[in-house]
């Protein structure tokens, strides 16, 4: 019973998961999009390209089949639109260049190899979100794909790739807005009899960790951002960004910014999550 409880946590809460990134945005004041090349093929398939200028220096290539032209335009606004938010939460973000590729669900898998719980990624430079043909697209899916690869954009900008791997994944989750409904209980069933993930393993992606300790590993990703954010604001994750984009060591940066060592936070954490856990162990969890 446990085991089958686990497997469908395990399954509810990756239908949210997307792996790490890197680029995104757009002025509104240019046009939003303008096809540079409508006959350029990928293995038989007419693709699209809509290049977005976005504020701060910013460039994104919108990729997708033509079949998919019409929500390629919905996303160049939602892209606009989250550049202002993260501009809004970080400050000015520097300049990059990615793209972002809408590709058809069964190329998507054989090209990549990833996991087909897999909802995007960020592959070979440019964020990928695999999609059906002829089935209609889930919005509000999407929507947190696209705001949690954004994040991870963002935050590779900032930190110039350097931000640990806890730290990046659980803020690309809050990003996404309301939690996924499937990281208590995740999170609880693991603390439950087993000691929080060290954050040894999460310094850079999850997609190695053992299948067991996934779920766990994102829920308490998301524990750790969160009180960060609680504690000391988002000025000062900037500023941590901001000490690690021009060299400093992530033990430097991390002590210089919080005012405690990596491994000190750690540890104060596990003692909260497991006090926490403790209080949201319900019956429904089991």
């Amino acid at each position: 019973m446990m085991i089958q409880r686990f497997a469908l946590t395990l399954v509810l809460f990756v239908l949210f998961v997307a792996f790490p990134t890197s680029g995104l945005a757009h002025d509104p004041s240019e046009p939003r999009a303008s096809i540079k090349d409508p006959q350029a093929t990928s293995q038989g398939v007419r693709l699209r390209y809509a290049p977005l200028s976005l504020p701060g220096g910013a460039h994104l290539t919108l990729i997708s089949p033509q079949q998919w032209s019409p929500l390629a335009d919905k996303l160049s606004q939602k892209l606009t639109d989250l550049h202002d938010y993260f501009t809004s939460v970080f400050g000015t973000i520097p300049p990059f260049t990615t793209s972002i590729r809408l590709m058809d669900n069964e190329v998507f898998y054989r090209e990549t190899g990833a996991p087909e719980w897999t909802n995007a990624m960020y592959y070979r430079g440019q964020i990928i979100i695999p999609l059906t043909a002829n089935e209609p697209i889930d919005m509000q899916n999407m929507n947190r794909s696209i705001r949690h690869e954004y994040a991870h954009a963002v935050i590779a900008a900032l930190s110039k790739g350097k931000c640990p791997g806890w730290l990046d994944e659980g803020l690309a989750q809050w990003a996404e807005g309301k939690e996924n409904p499937a990281l208590k209980p995740a999170l609880v069933n693991w603390l439950e009899s087993r000691r929080p993930v060290p954050l040894s393993l999460l310094q850079g992606g999850f997609t190695k960790l053992q299948s067991d300790m996934v779920p766990a590993a994102y829920a308490q990703s998301l524990f750790a951002a969160n009180t960060l954010i609680s504690t000391y604001g988002l000025s000062r994750i900037r500023e941590y960004f901001d000490n690690l984009s021009v060299g400093d060591s992530k033990k430097r940066a991390f002590e210089h910014n919080f005012h405690l060592s990596e491994t000190r936070f750690e540890q104060k954490l596990g003692k909260v999550m497991k006090s926490w856990a403790e209080k949201h162990k319900e019956p429904h969890y089991r």
